[in-house]
Formats: structure tokens, C-alpha cells, sequence
């Protein structure tokens, strides 16, 4: 991992011992490499060739039609990238020998694991939700020729955000518990992609699963993303989902800590 060159030694106690200089070294991974603006080409690409054919073709969509299509491509599609990053996030660096190497040095567990979690969030962050999202509500204005609802826009953001988080978190905690990539990217792919057929079985995991955040379910044209977007008045069960989501990625984050806490390497 060409990051770990530049660990630094520091004086640290207790279990953030290492983490400032993990965290620096897992940043310049994202944004000391080809690997910000990649990511931002990829997705920025993505959203705005969809949303011009739609909004400057022959015929101009409907604002709210070109809304959902932002909320199902903003929200489905960088989540397997999040997923096809993470997945190797840990495992690589386990198998590779690289883990063992770090947390030989003054890096506690907690502090590898937590600086996986920010780092790779922030990366996220940048380059797969404020760039994509900030150059497609340029389109949408240039489109509408006039500002769209930046408040429920921003909104959407976060929703899109909260769901990413899950699949990343998700990931790095199947991480902890197998050693090859197989299982980790199957199972986190398999979730993301069978939400809406586990949800035709089982209607009340719609509450802890976060497809609905940026999804239509299929008796429903609505998301809490684009009920954001579009302005008009939330339900309190999107509400309620998108806390337990939050709550569930905070939980996964919780059990990777304590399983590779007690991992042999």
C-alpha cells in the first residue's frame, strides 16, 4: 500500500494512538492519486450525460421524471462502487501481509479500523456526492432557468450519503470477518441488489433496509430523496428509516471494531 510509505512517527496514547497518521496516509490515498478525480469523472459523467439527454434532448423531460431518474442514479449505482472500494479496504491489506506490518508499529486496532471508516467516507463524500450532485443541480437549473429547491436538494445529498455509508460500513465490517474478497463484495452486492425482492417477502424490513432512502419501492413512486427534491412533505417513516439505517452503520462499524479486535494476523 504506497500510502503506508509516508507513516510518520508520533507520540500518542491510548486506543487513538496512530490514528491522526493513519487517517493522513488513507486521505492521500484519495486525494495524493489519479484516485479523486477518477472517481469524480466516473460519476460526475454518469449523472450528467443521463440528466442532458433527458433535459436538453428533442423532447425536454419532466422535471420530476428527470428528478427520479438523479435519485435511482445517485443512489444506486455509486453504492457498488463504494462496495467494489471497500471490499478491499481490509482484505487486501490482511492478505498482503500489510495489516500485520502497520500494527506492529505504536497503531492501535481502533485506530486502523476508524481511520478505514473516515478516510475512505471522505473520499466517498467528495468525489461520488458533492461533485456529482453539484453538477447536476447546475443542469437541472440551467434546464429549469431558475434555482431549484437547494434546501431539499442539500437534503437528498444527506439521504444519498446515509445509504453510502451504509454499504461502506457494511463492507469493512464483512471485512473483519473473512479473509478472502469473495464473500465480502458477494454478500454486500447481493443486499444492495435484492433489497427490493427481500422487501416483496418481508415488507417490514423496508424500515431497516435503506432502499426506500433513495429507491421507489415497486407499489410506490416515491423516495425519501425525492420527496426532498421535489418538496413536498416527508413521512415520518422515512424518517424513522433513514435513523435506523444511521444507527445500523454505526453498529457495523461498532462489531468491526470488536471483531478485529480479536483477529490473529
Amino acid at each position: 500500500m504506497s500510502g503506508n510509505s509516508s507513516l510518520e512517527l508520533v507520540n500518542e496514547r491510548g486506543w487513538s494512538r496512530g490514528l491522526n497518521n493513519m487517517l493522513r496516509s488513507g486521505l492521500a490515498r484519495w486525494f495524493r492519486t489519479r484516485m479523486w478525480w477518477i472517481q469524480c469523472l466516473i460519476w460526475g459523467s454518469l449523472l450528467g450525460f443521463m440528466l442532458s439527454a433527458l433535459l436538453f434532448g428533442k423532447e425536454k423531460a419532466p422535471l420530476d421524471v428527470a428528478l427520479t431518474v438523479f435519485a435511482v442514479f445517485a443512489g444506486l449505482f455509486p453504492a457498488v462502487g463504494v462496495v467494489i472500494i471497500m471490499q478491499d479496504a481490509l482484505v487486501g491489506e490482511k492478505r498482503e501481509g500489510t495489516a500485520a506490518w502497520v500494527l506492529s508499529k505504536p497503531v492501535t486496532r481502533p485506530a486502523f479500523i476508524l481511520s478505514k471508516v473516515i478516510a475512505n467516507i471522505v473520499g466517498v463524500l467528495v468525489t461520488m456526492i458533492v461533485v456529482p450532485c453539484g453538477i447536476s443541480y447546475t443542469l437541472l437549473a440551467v434546464a429549469e432557468r431558475s434555482a431549484l429547491n437547494s434546501l431539499g436538494f442539500l437534503g437528498a445529498m444527506g439521504v444519498i450519503f446515509i445509504s453510502d455509508f451504509f454499504f461502506l460500513t457494511l463492507t469493512l465490517m464483512l471485512g473483519t470477518f473473512f479473509a478472502n474478497r469473495g464473500p465480502v463484495i458477494g454478500i454486500s452486492l447481493g443486499l444492495l441488489f435484492l433489497q427490493q425482492n427481500l422487501l416483496g417477502f418481508m415488507p417490514g424490513l423496508r424500515l431497516i433496509l435503506p432502499w426506500n432512502l433513495v429507491l421507489p419501492l415497486s407499489d410506490s413512486p416515491d423516495s425519501l430523496a425525492f420527496s426532498l427534491l421535489m418538496g413536498t412533505p416527508v413521512q415520518s417513516d422515512y424518517l424513522i428509516m433513514a435513523t435506523i439505517v444511521l444507527v445500523e452503520s454505526i453498529l457495523f462499524v461498532l462489531i468491526a471494531l470488536w471483531r478485529f479486535n480479536r483477529e490473529e494476523l
